[in-house]
Order: structure tokens, then sequence, then C-alpha cells
């Protein structure tokens, strides 16, 4: 979710093998993948067991600014402004934290599907792309405290036969029904591991569920509740919304195992962050008021 309807909201899982923007096929874990990114932590872990020291902080510190890999689109964590300039509320809450480390922020682009990699080889120090916990990311990254709580929901064609013929995941569970959902994402895995008959479509962009959906290559697409609920509203209650059975997953900021005293300094600027005010602030600005729509959209 560039922007328009570029990529709504979620995602989840380790690393996925790199597919075309549309695939019929299942996807599996990409084991090559997933061992580069152990061994690649592995030998950090290593060496600053070696040095007896975690300086991830110190560098970041001493370089003056905070590398953060994210993927522009998934409204309203992370976004471009039509002017090309990020926003968000994961990009808020890294721009506050920055500032207490007197430090710079720099944002970098990264497929989601790639963005773990990307991490553990040095290409930024941590992650903030609206990222789910699993226990699979969990070997490889270290997470931070829950930085925002939200579930699965399940959009369709707002029709009276829909509303009829489908009031769960069980119902559109069918031969011949495609369901779309964004590669890697929480909803990718949550499908995988539930679904019996239909066909699961992934995409690389969250724009191209809701046009799947609208172009009838799938009866429904599932992502997380915020961004579907989101979606709605911008389409006028042209979907109808069904939940699921995931209704609480925590979204966190990752690092790499051996940046305990980085990610620590974040944990202690998130908890000060909250009880200032200033997450509620975020909250409100991106969840309710939602005043970056003229900016990232273009309507009001």
């Amino acid at each position: 979710m560039k922007l328009g309807f570029r990529r709504f909201f979620l995602r989840t899982f380790s690393v996925f093998t790199i597919i075309p923007s549309m695939s019929l096929f299942a996807v599996a874990v990409d084991g090559t993948n997933l061992k580069l990114a152990q061994d690649s932590n592995i030998q950090a872990d290593s060496k600053s067991v070696h040095n007896n020291q975690d300086k991830s902080l110190k560098k970041v510190q001493d370089a003056k600014v905070l590398k953060v890999c994210s993927d522009a689109g998934f409204l309203p964590f992370e976004m471009k402004t039509q002017k090309g300039e990020w926003t968000g509320f994961d990009v808020e809450m890294m721009n506050h934290f920055s500032k207490s480390l007197n430090v710079d922020l720099k944002m970098i682009q990264i497929s989601f599907d790639g963005i773990i990699p990307a991490l553990i080889s040095g290409k930024c120090d941590l992650i903030a792309a609206g990222m789910t916990v699993t226990s699979e990311r969990e070997k490889i990254v270290t997470f931070s405290d829950s930085t925002f709580t939200s579930g699965l929901s399940i959009a369709l064609k707002n029709t009276e036969e829909n509303q009829d013929k489908y009031k769960s995941l069980e119902d559109i569970d069918k031969e011949n029904n495609n369901i779309a959902v964004k590669t890697g994402y929480t909803s990718d895995i949550y499908l995988s591991k539930t679904l019996k008959n239909a066909r699961i479509l992934r995409f690389d962009q969250d724009a191209d569920l809701v046009l799947a959906v609208t172009q009838g290559r799938a009866k429904a697409f599932v992502s997380d509740t915020t961004y579907v609920n989101l979606m709605d509203k911008d389409k006028q209650s042209k979907f109808l919304i069904i939940p699921t059975k995931v209704v609480a997953d925590s979204f966190s900021v990752a690092a790499k195992k051996s940046s305990k005293e980085l990610m620590n300094s974040f944990n202690i600027f998130l908890k000060s962050w909250k009880e200032s005010g200033g997450y509620a602030r975020a909250e409100k600005f991106y969840f309710q008021d939602q005043l970056w729509r003229s900016q990232v959209l273009g309507v009001k």
C-alpha cells in the first residue's frame, strides 16, 4: 500500500524467494537466502563476541546518521508524498528516535522481501517497515518492544451475492477462488497454513491486491486490519470486510542480533515517547485525522 494506492498495509515471515509480481504457485521459504542471512548473523555475532563490545549504538552516533530500511507504500506507516518525501507513522517514530540520539535520519527504500538480507548485510542499522514479529524472523533478527498491534481482515467486492454467500474465510476457501496477498506478509503465511482449496495469488505491492479484486482476478484479498479499514474508507465502502481469527499481531522495529545496545536505546526511547504523549499524537494524526492523505494520495 506509489501512491494513490501503491501499497496500503502489513507484513510477515522470514525470507522468501523473489518471484514475479503475481504467481499462482505456492511460495516456500527460500532456504538459500535464509541460510545466508543466518550465516551472516552468526559471523556478525562472532565478531561482536570477539571484540567483546557491542558498538552498534556508538557506530550510529559516530556516523551521525541512523540508517533505516523500509518499504514505502504501506499506508500510513511508511509512505512517500507526491514530492517523493518520506512520511508515515514509522517514519515519524524513527525521526524522533534519531533526534534523541542527536543524529540525522536516512530512510532507505528496500523491497520488503529483501529487507532482512539488507539489514544483515549492513545496508541499514534498523528496519522500520510494519514488520510483524514471528518465530522464524526471531531466529535471524532482534525485535524491539511492540510499536503497533493489528490483526488481519478479508476484503471482497461489496455485492448482495457476496454478502449472502461469504461470512468467513472458510466460505471463501473453495476451488476456483483466488485470494490475493502481499508476498511475505503475515497474511501470506496465515493463508499458506489455513487454506485447503482456494489458490493464493501473491503480489509485490499492496495496491495490486485491491486491483486483483476490483478487476475480478481474485475473489478477495487479505491484509492487516488497519490497511483494510483505511482502504475501505477510501473506496467508500465498495468492499465487504470480514474478520479473520488473527486479531492481534505486533509490529516491531528489527535489528541485527549483534546490535543489542542500539535496540536497547530504541526501547528506552519508545517507552519515553509513549509516556510523553508523542506516540498518541502520531497515532491520532496518521490513523484518525489522516491529514497526510492530500500529500500522499492527492485527496482530502
